[in-house]
Order: structure tokens, then C-alpha cells, then sequence
């Protein structure tokens, strides 16, 4: 007999799939340049080493995460009121998700391979995070779950069945 995914029966007040946290950690996880810039901007005060990273950050990456932010919206605005762009932007979340960890991998395989010397670290914790994307990458399309979360935005006609 089949089980069925407990994940399908957590729904929010308007009736549609709550975004489970595995998802955000997933989001969080994507946008990590972000963070790490952050967290410099808020420790240059404090270390003047932070602001030699500054100097050696990645700027590339801040664009290529961008997508994601949107996604952070759209989640935000999963409500019955919602505009067709946040509609929209929901519908093709595992894209976006996708399309970023694919950036990922692609920005730390050129990053990889023109590289003049490899060190243990950081091309370990570059590798580390490669398998990240590529299971992120995996889980997004591979379970079900997801199919039915990206296809799921409160209605009108939900809110009213209520």
C-alpha cells in the first residue's frame, strides 16, 4: 500500500501547501554570497581583515543569486490578493532555483579550473558546496512534493471554500 507524503496535509490559513523549511534552508543556502557579504559589511568595523576580503569578494556572484530574492517575495506574498507576477514568479520556482545552483556549479568549475594553485581549502569547501547545489538541484525535481508546492498558489476560490 502506498504512504502518503505527510508534507501534502501541512497547509497554511488559506489552504495551500506551506513551503516546508527544508525549502528555505535550500533558498538560504543559494543566496550564500549574499550572506557572506553581510556578515563582512557588519564585521569591517570591528577587523581590518574584513575589509581586505572586501577587496577579494566575488561581485560576480551577487547577480547570479538575484533570482532567488524574488522567490523570497513570492513566498511572502503566497496569499489570495497576490498579483499575477508574484503568481508567475511562484510557478516557475524550481526553475529559478535550478537555473542557480546550475550558475553555481558552473561559476565554481571555471573558478576551478582556472585556478594557478589548489589548496585543500577552500576548492574542499567549494566542492563541498557543489554537491549541495547538485542535491538541491536533484531533490527539487526528482521529489513530488515540489511538483505540487510550484503548482500550488491560494486562489480566490480556496479562500472561499474555506
Amino acid at each position: 500500500m502506498a504512504q502518503i507524503d505527510d508534507r501534502l496535509l501541512m497547509l497554511d490559513k488559506y489552504g495551500s501547501l506551506k513551503v516546508p523549511s527544508t525549502l528555505w534552508l535550500s533558498m538560504l543556502f543559494l543566496c550564500r554570497h549574499w550572506i557572506v557579504l553581510l556578515m563582512l559589511l557588519v564585521s569591517v568595523r570591528k577587523t581590518p581583515e574584513a575589509a581586505q576580503w572586501l577587496t577579494s569578494f566575488t561581485w560576480v556572484a551577487l547577480p547570479m543569486e538575484a533570482p532567488i530574492f524574488l522567490l523570497f517575495a513570492a513566498i511572502a506574498q503566497r496569499t489570495p490578493q497576490a498579483a499575477s507576477l508574484w503568481r508567475h514568479i511562484w510557478k516557475y520556482g524550481r526553475t529559478i532555483i535550478a537555473a542557480t545552483a546550475a550558475m553555481h556549479l558552473v561559476f565554481v568549475g571555471w573558478s576551478l579550473w582556472n585556478a594557478e594553485v589548489w589548496r585543500r581549502w577552500p576548492e574542499l569547501f567549494l566542492a563541498s558546496c557543489s554537491l549541495l547545489d547538485i542535491a538541491i538541484i536533484y531533490s527539487i525535481y526528482k521529489d513530488p512534493f515540489f511538483t505540487h508546492l510550484f503548482e500550488d498558489f491560494p486562489s480566490v476560490e480556496k479562500k472561499a471554500a474555506l
